[in-house]
């Protein structure tokens, strides 16, 4: 029987953070899914911990890759599971939603994700996704279909241009409030303010000028406001 769930990890260079990863995905209770690590060729020591539970690992890959799109879209390939998750190195897996997975049918099932910050971000279709990404990868569990690839034109947001895609066509995505599904190390380079231009890219590639400037007004409110709770704060 063909397993009900694909987890995939993309990793390079992760030593410091991806047992924590392999752990939270091998301990789990519910045992039909099947686990890919794909390693972009780690120089570091991340293979030798590969090796340690390569005994719990379906499959795992170590070779030169063209980022983390590239890795992901190279798991998509070798899963065999019904839905794909995405657990990358530094995140943890906390909670499989196994009853929802069952017994619901959908192109994308969407849960919370809790922050390194503490926070709890729980997915949002609507307007919202057309300016923003409000579902978290870590929390997504995408239909395995030939649909499942990634943008390489996108480095760090390709995940918010397939569920805009998604969305934009129409696909069924269901989202819930509930249970949290896992914990979402805010360390990656997505958080990295240097390339949050990118998201401007996503947003105007699928909705057109008119959503890209939408954006660019959330996240200079979002930006203002932050800046002056700090302000408050430090008074």
């Amino acid at each position: 029987m063909a397993p009900k769930i694909s987890i995939i990890t993309v990793v390079y260079n992760g030593v410091l953070k991806l047992e924590a990863t392999i752990l939270s995905v091998i301990n789990q209770d519910f045992n039909n899914f099947e686990y890919i690590i794909i390693d972009g060729g780690s120089t570091d020591g991340t293979l030798e911990i590969i090796k340690k539970y390569q005994d719990k690992i379906t499959l795992w890959v170590s070779e030169p890759d063209n980022g983390i799109y590239d890795a992901m879209n190279k798991g998509i390939k070798y899963s065999k599971g019904e839905y794909i998750c995405f657990i990358n190195s530094g995140d943890i897996l906390i909670e499989l939603p196994i009853e929802n997975l069952f017994y619901f049918d959908a192109s994308l099932i969407a849960f919370p994700v809790q922050l390194s910050n503490s926070k709890i971000v729980k997915p949002v279709i609507g307007n919202e996704l057309k300016t923003r990404n409000t579902l978290h990868h870590q929390g997504c569990f995408y239909k395995n279909c030939s649909e499942l690839v990634f943008d390489l034109n996108f480095r760090v947001f390709s995940d918010f241009c397939l569920n805009q895609k998604f969305f934009k066509e129409g696909k069924d995505i269901k989202v819930f409030s509930r249970p949290i599904v896992a914990y979402h190390d805010l360390g990656g380079i997505s958080n990295d303010r240097k390339y949050s231009r990118e998201i401007f890219r996503v947003v105007r590639q699928n909705f057109g000028l008119h959503y890209q400037f939408l954006s660019w007004l959330y996240f200079k409110k979002q930006g203002f406001i932050s800046r002056f709770n700090s302000l408050i704060n430090n008074a």
